[in-house]
């Protein structure tokens, strides 16, 4: 104070002071970034006290602390707990009161703020803050988990204790804590519970150069990191690494400096500083009893040449081995002088700092009573050599030839290195020029543990996209660290028999998860992790000609084809999804498909033997087993996708009823936001499961049941998947043994009875019900829609097909052919809506059915072709061809129109029920087209209509026709396709179908 106040004037403002002594008065401190660096002495109070008049100390009556945080707790409660020994004392708290304050608004209750002059940062901290996340525990040792708020500004990271914490106990001092540190010296901080158990809620922050660590937990937890590396690049930080901890200089760090000076100056080109070093180097030795001491005999007159690289090396190696203990030391002084270290130097500090690097492990690693601590202190050393790496390239061969080796060589340093290379690329995850640095680190390392970390930790951070998921894995949490551990993992790939052999299965699983995203260079980077994937098989393993020719092919095949399979679709689903829109991002599935075909065949050939191929195939089962089981809307369909493919081999109830709980749950999800991606998945992962779905499976009946009111419930752009879902649950139940004809629809009804809690209630909703005598009706009145697309026809005309097929044997054959195929409403369905005799023939799915004696369509629509069919049987399949009149060509409509003139004609009990439906018919038909053949067919049903009177009397009574349908359990079957509205009962038929699933689960 004396060198800037004169004595008079500290003289003349004590005097002024001295009149309000007498006047009760307080003092306010604040402890806002207060960093304990400079700590008072326990006995300051005591000092103090004796220090100050006795009439000032008798009118302190109160002392106010604002922004308490966790060093001044330290401090204040240290020097508190001294004045308590005496109860006298001017600072024991029965004389003296203590208002600790935590928030500037508790601070104007006793105060005007105008009037306080704060200091401009400490009302800077509360003004700027423009981000706070709540919900975070704070945890530690000691005080256990501890709620705080994380505030973040532009210059600012305040974590603040929701509730007061104590400060000296037995006094009742308690405060709210509020830890402030400015943003350019906050960082990261490594957690083994966050990186070792992939704990996705914690994370860790240093600050104050590395002497406070602190480690949290929060469902938030990219969200603030993310916001804190925001706010440093906005200030301005983001174009630099993380500061390596700042070293507290104590006598036990005496060796390291002078071992560090020694060195470095040792290959100076001036000789004298160079024999200064050597001897420099002598007397450390001797000083501190070295085992090196020996190599070392200081002169004045020794001449050290001007490139003494291999007896530096040698003494630093020896050194390193002898004397662990001053590793840590050594080290950073090192990293503290690297920026005074001359340009042509460098390499060589490089070469001598390689050896100490291995003692990190034990000297520090594990020789530290506190594990957090000893791993930061090892991750910022390894930080300092990233940084050296990226900042210059010129050094590049210099790390890859004793750097890195002596990383690699130690599996604990490795961890760490590998977790802080991520963590810094993760900062530069939008400059592909540094990651492209950061790739060729990781290259450097090449060892076969990294490449299994880096893989493994690629599928975790896949898997952990389910912890928060999102309808697009682009907005995940994760995508930022799986297109950075992508890009480390396709720059490990190249020329790596290794990998490609060893990770073969975890590579084209992640492949196939991640092509066709779009976000970044994602397909890009996929693709090319495909193609030298590939290439490293070809490369080195050991392939006869034509296996290799065959590879060669598939990389050919794969530049051909790059847009169609890893090219992102035009455009993605997304909530409230026109159905166009849905059926586009199907793409991304039928594009998985194709590219599975490849993958399987590339596994085929490149597999040396048969037990490596099922050891593939295993793994990646078990791979992609555990992602298509997990809540995961952005990957998982994809899942199943891969799922059903490779399924094929081998399939049992187990796997099957995991499969059915999943559809269950999509059902559900389908219902809620009508979102089908992942429905169509499942659908045609059982699709791909039933061809090797054993016959003694217990849900092989009842998931025929399943398929058909799949069928029912689902939108029109799944109703060509489901029919094919149909068709293989028809194909596995006609494959066992000799179920067929009426003993199958025995079985089938059997198997129903279990579900009728279920299926009854849906019949009712649906308005079709399952009869042993209209079986096969109700059947068909579930398939018709799909005939009504050209996009379904063919997966309803495949199925109707396999129908007829297994059903054929419950058909009378004493009429002959011409009878028996009338009276299969599956082949009379198929004939009226267009399939022509040369294709039912080529089918050829009847051995008796000969080209000869088939007879032709006006045949079968004869008079003669119907007269014995029973009248509810026609009168079905009448209305089950008239409701997708709408959607028949026109010749289609044209052979419709002659059917019902021949039905007039012949059958007028039956044609009278359905002269209620005809109206509209017959007027679209006149009204609309412009075809000969059906307008001919319209007047002549007119004609005939006109003829008799009571055909005349039933042509407008709708309800004519709508009560024998509901007399027969087809009241729905009108109402299905527009004619009458059936929005009311779609919701309960989402819930019904997982009452469905449910009950053949159980």
């Amino acid at each position: 104070m004396s060198s800037k106040f004169q004595s008079a004037q500290v003289l003349s403002q004590t005097q002024i002071a001295s009149r309000l002594w007498h006047q009760p008065f307080g003092l306010l401190i604040d402890a806002t970034c207060y960093n304990g660096r400079i700590e008072p002495a326990d006995d300051f109070f005591s000092k103090l006290e004796v220090l100050t008049p006795s009439e000032l100390a008798r009118n302190l009556s109160r002392i106010y602390i604002y922004n308490m945080n966790s060093a001044f707790k330290r401090c204040f409660r240290r020097l508190l707990r001294n004045s308590t020994r005496d109860d006298s004392s001017v600072f024991h708290p029965k004389n003296v009161e203590y208002h600790l304050f935590g928030s500037l608004s508790d601070l104007q209750i006793p105060f005007y703020l105008n009037q306080l002059h704060l200091p401009q940062e400490t009302i800077s901290v509360v003004t700027e803050t423009r981000f706070m996340f709540e919900s975070i525990t704070r945890l530690s040792k000691s005080k256990g988990e501890v709620d705080v708020v994380i505030k973040i500004g532009n210059q600012f990271v305040q974590i603040t204790t929701v509730k007061k914490q104590e400060v000296l106990s037995g006094f009742r001092i308690s405060s709210i804590i509020n830890d402030i540190f400015r943003l350019s010296d906050v960082d990261e901080a490594t957690t083994i519970a966050a990186f070792q158990a992939g704990n996705d809620s914690s994370f860790g922050l240093r600050a104050d150069g590395g002497r406070t660590i602190m480690f949290f937990s929060s469902p938030q937890r990219a969200d603030i990191l993310q916001t804190i590396r925001g706010a440093k690049a906005k200030l301005g930080k983001d174009n630099r690494f993380p500061r390596p901890a700042e070293r507290l200089v104590r006598p036990q760090d005496v060796p390291g400096t002078m071992l560090n000076l020694a060195l470095t100056n040792l290959s100076s080109p001036y000789h004298v500083l160079r024999l200064a070093s050597y001897n420099l180097l002598g007397a450390l030795c001797r000083s501190f009893d070295f085992s090196s001491v020996k190599r070392l005999v200081c002169n004045e007159d020794l001449a050290i040449p001007l490139d003494p690289t291999r007896f530096i090396v040698s003494i630093s190696r020896d050194l390193a081995l002898a004397e662990p203990q001053i590793t840590s030391d050594f080290l950073a002084e090192f990293f503290v002088s690297w920026e005074s270290i001359p340009e042509e130097q460098k390499p060589l500090s490089l070469e001598y700092v390689a050896p100490w690097l291995s003692g990190l492990r034990s000297t520090v690693l594990v020789a530290d009573i506190d594990g957090e601590k000893g791993r930061e202190k090892v991750a910022s050393f390894l930080r300092k050599l990233i940084e050296v790496a990226v900042l210059d390239p010129s050094l590049t061969f210099v790390l890859e030839q004793y750097i890195w080796p002596s990383i690699s060589q130690d599996e604990p340093l490795l961890d760490i290195f590998v977790d802080e290379l991520i963590k810094i690329a993760l900062g530069y995850s939008t400059q592909p020029d540094t990651l492209e640095v950061l790739s060729s680190v990781m290259t450097g390392l090449g060892t076969i543990t990294l490449r299994a970390r880096i893989i493994c930790r690629l599928r975790k951070a896949l898997n952990r996209s389910s912890l928060r998921p999102t309808r697009q894995l682009p907005d995940n949490m994760v995508w930022e660290e799986v297109q950075v551990l992508l890009r480390f993992c396709l720059a490990l790939s190249f020329d790596n028999r290794v990998q490609a052999q060893m990770f073969l299965p975890e590579v084209f699983h992640l492949i196939t998860m991640l092509a066709n995203w779009k976000g970044g260079e994602v397909g890009s980077l996929v693709y090319k992790l495909l193609i030298n994937s590939v290439h490293a098989i070809c490369a080195s393993f050991s392939l006869d000609d034509l296996r290799a020719l065959r590879l060669r092919s598939i990389m050919d095949m794969f530049a051909n084809s790059r847009r169609e399979i890893f090219a992102p679709p035009p455009s993605l689903a997304s909530e409230g999804a026109s159905a166009s829109t849905i059926q586009e991002s199907n793409l991304a599935l039928i594009t998985t498909e194709k590219l599975m075909d490849i993958l399987h065949e590339v596994c085929s050939i490149a597999a040396p033997s048969v037990d490596v191929a099922n050891a593939w195939r295993a793994r990646w089962m078990s791979l992609v087993a555990s992602t298509a089981f997990q809540n995961n809307p952005a990957i998982q369909p994809r899942a199943f996708t891969v799922l059903g493919y490779l399924a094929k081999e081998e399939v049992d109830d187990d796997l099957l009823y995991q499969v059915l709980v999943a559809l269950r749950n999509s059902v559900r999800q389908c219902g809620e936001d009508r979102n089908s991606e992942m429905l169509l998945s499942i659908i045609t992962s059982l699709t791909s499961l039933m061809p090797k779905l054993p016959s003694a499976s217990r849900y092989g009946f009842q998931l025929f049941w399943l398929a058909i009111y799949l069928l029912r419930l689902v939108p029109a752009n799944l109703f060509d998947f489901t029919a094919q879902f149909l068709d293989a649950v028809l194909k596995h139940i006609g494959s066992i043994g000799n179920v067929k004809g009426d003993r199958m629809i025995v079985l089938l009804l059997q198997s129903r009875t279990q579900l009728e809690e279920a299926v009854v209630p849906l019949d009712n909703a649906y308005g079709i019900h399952f009869e042993h005598d209209t079986f096969h009706f109700a059947v068909c009145a579930c398939l018709v829609r799909g005939l009504m697309d050209t996009v379904t026809r063919s997966s309803i005309k495949q199925a109707l097909l396999t129908l007829g097929m297994i059903f054929r044997s419950a058909m009378p054959l004493s009429k002959g052919p011409k009878h028996t195929v009338f009276q299969s409403p599956y082949l009379a369905l198929l004939l009226a809506f267009g399939m022509t005799e040369d294709d039912l023939i080529d089918s050829v799915w009847w051995h008796d059915l000969k080209p000869r004696g088939f007879p032709n369509y006006s045949g079968l629509r004869s008079v003669q072709g119907i007269e014995e069919m029973p009248d509810k049987d026609l009168f079905l399949l009448s209305v089950i061809e008239l409701v997708g009149f709408h959607y028949l060509d026109d010749a289609g409509q044209a052979r419709s129109l002659h059917w019902l003139t021949v039905l007039a004609q012949a059958r007028s009990s039956v044609f009278t029920s359905l002269c209620g439906a005809l109206p509209s018919i017959i007027d679209d038909v006149l009204l609309h087209s412009q075809d000969t053949r059906a307008l001919e067919a319209a007047h002549a049903l007119l004609r005939t209509i006109s003829s008799e009177q009571r055909y005349c009397e039933d042509l407008g009574s709708l309800r004519s026709f709508l009560d024998p349908l509901d007399e027969i359990g087809f009241g729905g079957l009108w109402r299905e396709f527009g004619h009458l509205s059936s929005e009311a009962v779609t919701i309960d038929c989402f819930e019904l179908t997982q009452k469905l699933i449910e009950l053949i689960i159980v």
